[in-house]
């Protein structure tokens, strides 16, 4: 994971952001908000704090050419380590919602020379072309698994994802690895940390942009193995 973090730029993938601030803005361990919602004015997309990314990554326990599901794109900078980790023989198949992000997404990816793709859907159902994955990391936090997650992982695999748990207090998640078994999943590890709300397609139900304020990031305080 550090490797990969060593190797891929950052920078490639927050080119206004480098442009404004300068590079050492882009490396500082923080979410960067990218993208906001233009009546509401909050934060509809970011590129991660690094410490929960990293964190998240090695919860996945990602192996050389293994085929990972990633649910929501951003800036495609994780799709961009998720592939460096991989390697040439995996895929890495990201679904972004957001056309305008996912395209942007893509120009980064291709400007670094990474085989991550990036396609437009609802991330909710899955992979667009119904194929089994190794492992599945979504970048924005839910109430519940949907079930196409499920059935995508191969028995065995790793689901990472953030979950609310509370409908009262929006920022009450906990970063879980979920194991595939044959009667649901087992808990493999916890970390606490925050992240926007997964949207749908309506923008409405389960999104929640008013509670999008806890960008993704960490609490190194309440990590547990």
């Amino acid at each position: 994971v550090a490797d990969a973090f060593a190797t891929v730029p950052r920078e490639a993938f927050l080119p206004e952001h480098t442009a404004r601030l300068g590079l050492a803005a882009v490396y500082r361990d923080e979410a960067i908000v990218t993208r906001r919602d233009p009546v509401s004015r909050m934060p509809t997309s970011s590129s991660s704090q690094p410490a929960i990314m990293a964190r998240m990554l090695e919860m996945l326990d990602l192996r050389d050419g293994q085929r990972v599901l990633e649910v929501g794109a951003g800036t495609g900078y994780n799709a961009a380590l998720l592939s460096r980790l991989v390697g040439p023989k995996g895929n890495v198949t990201s679904v972004e919602l957001d056309r305008e992000v996912a395209a942007r997404a893509r120009e980064a990816l291709l400007a670094t020379r990474s085989a991550a793709s990036v396609v437009v859907g609802d991330g909710r159902a899955g992979a667009p072309d119904g194929g089994l994955v190794d492992r599945i990391v979504v970048t924005a936090s839910s109430e519940a698994v949907p079930r196409p997650w499920y059935d995508q992982l191969v028995p065995g695999g790793v689901l990472v994802l953030p979950l609310r748990l509370s409908r009262v207090l929006f920022s009450v998640q906990v970063v879980v690895a979920l194991r595939k078994v044959s009667s649901g999943f087992d808990t493999v590890a916890a970390s606490s940390g925050a992240f926007m709300a997964m949207r749908g397609p309506s923008a409405t139900g389960d999104a929640r942009p008013a509670q999008a304020v806890v960008a993704e990031h960490a609490d190194a305080r309440h990590d547990r193995p």
